[in-house]
């Protein structure tokens, strides 16, 4: 079995890159995922050459902050100011009434895409900001857009929780699997089995959690979602033109979880090779 360690918003604030670093260089994350737009983008793709084993995908995202092409080209996505909502209701609610047009949606995720291809990026995968890319209409578009950027991967955010379960973690899980209900299936790009850690997050990111969950639904590929960070003093603030974000209050319990909780001693004991989705052959999901 094969287990990908996948730290999202990569590039946001050096909190992000410096949880990535330290818990990369303890093997304990495998991957992260970068945003195109993110105001720490230049010194967080620097991590990909100090941790060679670190494999980096990017976190398309139609949710915040400045996008990366000129706004007058993607009206249906931008605020007056020429940013991107900053809200996922607003957003969800826009779609949902047909006001987003797929065309302006695709036109910025290659921009995306090309922006971190320009900065020698190595992509290893897609997945996307709140896992929008699995809203109907999107993954498809996601797969598409993997195919034409050879890029092997896309997340596919299905996390299997009992139906006795009743909380916040059940509702995300829930909704995602919605949303992928009738999703075009295609074989390339390749999904992993499903992912862990939409559910519980926070204090409850932990190993043994995570091992119930394999003993339960035995993936042979699976992919840890995490939230980690590590502020210091004069870090500065999460970017004001990202709109709120409930992430900060994530970063230091994912980290200390991540550092302290004996995750690869959980790993050897169920027998889960860390791995990136670039050491990964798509084709049969085994190592190239």
């Amino acid at each position: 079995m094969f287990v990908v360690i996948n730290v999202d918003d990569l590039g946001l604030h050096p909190a992000v890159r410096r949880a990535v670093d330290q818990l990369a260089r303890a093997g304990v994350v495998t991957s992260s995922t970068l945003l195109a737009n993110g105001p720490d983008l230049s010194e967080s793709v620097l991590l990909q050459d100090t941790h060679p084993s670190l494999g980096l995908g990017a976190h398309l995202n139609l949710l915040r902050g400045k996008p990366i092409s000129n706004p007058d080209h993607i009206p249906s996505l931008v605020d007056d100011d020429g940013l991107m909502f900053g809200s996922y209701t607003s957003l969800l609610l826009r779609y949902l009434t047909g006001q987003i047009k797929l065309a302006e949606v695709e036109a910025e995720w290659s921009a995306q895409i090309e922006y971190l291809l320009d900065h020698n990026v190595r992509l290893t995968h897609f997945d996307s900001e709140k896992h929008i890319h699995a809203w109907p209409g999107l993954f498809g578009l996601a797969g598409k857009l993997a195919r034409k950027y050879n890029v092997g991967w896309i997340r596919n955010p299905l996390e299997k929780t009992p139906i006795s379960r009743l909380d916040k973690g059940m509702l995300r899980t829930r909704f995602l699997q919605t949303c992928l209900l009738g999703s075009q299936s295609f074989e390339t790009p390749r999904t992993a089995y499903g992912v862990w850690g939409i559910a519980d997050q926070k204090d409850k990111l932990d190993p043994i959690l995570f091992e119930k969950y394999i003993d339960t639904y035995k993936p042979n590929v699976v992919e840890i979602v995490c939230h980690p960070g590590n502020p210091e003093a004069g870090d500065g603030p999460l970017p004001s033109d990202f709109g709120p974000m409930r992430v900060e209050a994530q970063w230091k319990e994912e980290f200390n979880s991540l550092s302290q909780k004996g995750w690869l001693k959980i790993f050897e004991k169920i027998g889960a090779t860390p791995v990136n989705y670039g050491q990964l052959d798509p084709r049969t999901g085994v190592l190239k």
